[in-house]
């Protein structure tokens, strides 16, 4: 079987993102399948998925809103709407003060717009986010959570750093203005950043910072690895760099069986199991998406293949 016509026989979800991003389809937002399953999580008395706004993980209102947002839920949809609004609300209180003297999380606040502008809420609470962000970022082009600790850290966070990349182009999508001029000089200081470090390796020593980054990640919570960082860069169209070329060809290594595996999953509650199978087509999708835009004829040359799969 061929990896597309595999693909499409999964969850309604994935067969939308397939038919979107690699068949290149006009489809319409759908709330079928892992969608609908959310949603019958869904408490409509506390308005909110496992009993907490930002905690358990990953249970909670905000890290299911995260896998819903990447599942490309109806953005106007009723329940995701008042669900991002009263996240917004709870983890962005007093223009980021959430104890004495201390600041919402970055990578949090750069989630919270992100959620925020997928939803298209208007809201000048948004711009206090854009000031937080480009007040803190780095003289190496990134972010870090611990920005405000002491000691304070000399350098960004690949965490943190594409958590708040996301978020901007979100913000940008979205139709917003404030501050664009200085968020159109932060955001390519942060693209270097990471490619200098060839996505996931260290600039000192060119030692693989952590193992974790060159592995694919599904669902990918808060955390960085080479193939989300790619994921974006398609998502700007940025062009091809030289630096992600170590990252291509381990994609490319790992297709060579026609799909990639799960992976290590990052420990914490679930609300079900996406997949059953060492096959995932998440990371199947997401793969050939990146390879369609950075090696085409890689790419046609793995869709034209069949390949066996178990289910």
């Amino acid at each position: 079987m061929k990896p597309i016509a595999w693909l499409l026989k999964g969850d309604p979800v994935i067969q939308y993102l397939t038919r979107k991003y690699l068949l290149d389809e006009a489809v319409e937002h759908q709330e079928k399948g892992y969608i609908a399953k959310y949603f019958q999580l869904y408490d409509i008395k506390s308005r909110m998925w496992g009993g907490g706004i930002y905690s358990p993980k990953w249970i909670s209102t905000h890290y299911t809103l995260m896998e819903l947002k990447y599942m490309e839920v109806y953005p106007m949809n009723q329940i995701y709407q008042e669900s991002v609004a009263q996240l917004f609300n709870r983890l962005w209180p007093k223009k980021g003060i959430v104890a004495k003297k201390k600041y919402q999380d970055m990578c949090v606040s750069a989630m919270v717009l992100g959620l925020t502008c997928y939803a298209k809420i208007q809201d000048q609470r948004t711009d206090q986010i854009i000031d937080y962000i480009l007040k803190h970022q780095f003289r190496d082009g990134g972010w870090n959570c611990a920005w405000d600790k002491t000691p304070k850290p000399r350098k960004s966070s690949l965490h943190t750093t594409l958590s708040v990349l996301e978020a901007l182009f979100e913000y940008e999508k979205n139709d917003c203005d404030y501050r664009f001029p200085d968020i159109a000089i932060a955001v390519p200081k942060a693209w270097e950043f990471i490619l200098r470090k060839r996505l996931f390796r260290s600039e000192r020593t060119h030692e693989i910072i952590n193992q974790d980054m060159k592995s694919f990640h599904y669902p990918m919570r808060w955390k960085y690895d080479a193939f989300r960082a790619l994921e974006y860069f398609y998502s700007i169209k940025m062009p091809y760099d030289m630096r992600m070329q170590e990252a291509l060809d381990i994609i490319l290594d790992q297709m060579e069986k026609g799909y990639i595996t799960q992976g290590k999953q990052y420990p914490g509650k679930i609300h079900f199991k996406l997949e059953e199978t060492v096959e995932s087509r998440f990371n199947t999708f997401r793969a050939l998406k990146i390879l369609k835009f950075y090696d085409t004829s890689a790419y046609q040359k793995i869709i034209d293949t069949d390949f066996e799969y178990s289910k």
